[in-house]
């Protein structure tokens, strides 16, 4: 998963490489529109992400999109996140901050430090998930980690080399040039290698030497709440996709780049279900678009996954004791 504030950020810096129409198109490949960039917080699929920027890559015939967009991405756009971790005494600190907290912007992945003799080489690892775009992510990320660097290091900075796990031999050195460094493939995530001797760098912004935001209250501050479950990541994609009507369990589990019955196992190890899930998303939902919306009843039914309305209006009676048609005739409050 990742933060919608990141998924609307790499979506507004695709609009620099391509026309708003092809976006648009990448978008209704993974399932999305752009009504989901609307949200304030929350979190997209990973494997959506993917699905975009590789529609993207194929519609412009740009083998690097990706790398192109991690270029571009602004760091500051983590929000609390970001200023937490630029706000560390030292570059050592700053990634082990970003560590820590990464379960906040990248519920799922992890922070990796792999030691050699002389660098200390910074990854991210998704927990080895193939999806759709992934080579796209993987090097965009060298230059999202590149920025932390950066921040301590000066602008110029580049890493002594950075490490992708895929990469055809015949890219490596167009690769090269927008990275700045020598490329080497290797199987792991992908990461940059910073020299052991940068890491006492201190901050050089004296003003943030000191611990302006507790990881505690991070959470808060970012307006998100740590995804601890895989019922939570289920619920947090029925919510973005179920504008469209498609709230079925093969396509949460297409979003999360698994399969239905690796889903299955997983949910019923936490002691749960997707039809529970789904049951208690749709009556989360169910009272406001009754009420505070003027769609039509079977409409609303199919969005919230039901096949039958007859289905949904006997669920709903059971939520709230009245029908939907009553309901939305006297609303709670009106």
């Amino acid at each position: 998963m990742v933060t919608i504030r990141e998924f609307s950020h790499v979506v507004d810096l695709l609009d620099r490489f391509a026309a708003p129409e092809i976006v648009d198109g990448a978008l209704l490949s993974a399932g999305l529109d752009r009504s989901v960039l609307k949200e304030k917080a929350g979190f997209a699929p990973y494997a959506a992400e993917g699905v975009v920027v590789e529609a993207v890559a194929r519609s412009v015939g740009d083998r690097h999109l990706g790398a192109r967009v991690g270029h571009a991405f602004d760091y500051s756009t983590y929000g609390a996140y970001a200023t937490y971790v630029l706000g560390a005494p030292d570059l050592g600190s700053a990634l082990e901050r970003g560590r820590r907290a990464l379960v906040l912007t990248h519920p799922g992945s992890s922070i990796t430090f792999r030691q050699t003799g002389s660098h200390l080489v910074v990854g991210r690892d998704s927990r080895g998930l193939t999806i759709t775009g992934h080579r796209h992510l993987d090097e965009g990320t060298v230059f999202v980690i590149g920025a932390v660097a950066r921040h301590f290091l000066g602008s110029g900075w580049v890493p002594d080399w950075v490490e992708i796990p895929d990469e055809p031999r015949n890219c490596i050195e167009t690769l090269e040039r927008l990275v700045g460094a020598p490329v080497r493939v290797r199987a792991g995530p992908p990461g940059i290698a910073i020299r052991l001797s940068e890491l006492p760098t201190l901050n050089p912004d004296v003003s943030h030497r000191q611990d302006k935001i507790a990881l505690q209250d991070l959470a808060g501050l970012m307006g998100v709440s740590p995804v601890q479950t895989v019922a939570d990541v289920v619920e947090h994609i029925l919510r973005i996709t179920f504008a469209h009507g498609d709230v079925s369990e093969e396509s949460v589990a297409r979003h999360l780049a698994i399969g239905p019955r690796t889903l299955q196992r997983a949910l019923r190890r936490e002691g749960t279900s997707f039809r529970d899930v789904r049951a208690g998303f749709a009556e989360k939902n169910a009272r406001h678009l009754v009420a505070r919306t003027d769609r039509p009843l079977e409409e609303i039914s199919s969005m919230l996954g039901y096949k039958h309305p007859r289905s949904f209006r006997r669920a709903f009676k059971s939520w709230t004791g009245v029908s939907p048609s009553g309901y939305r005739a006297n609303p709670p409050g009106a």
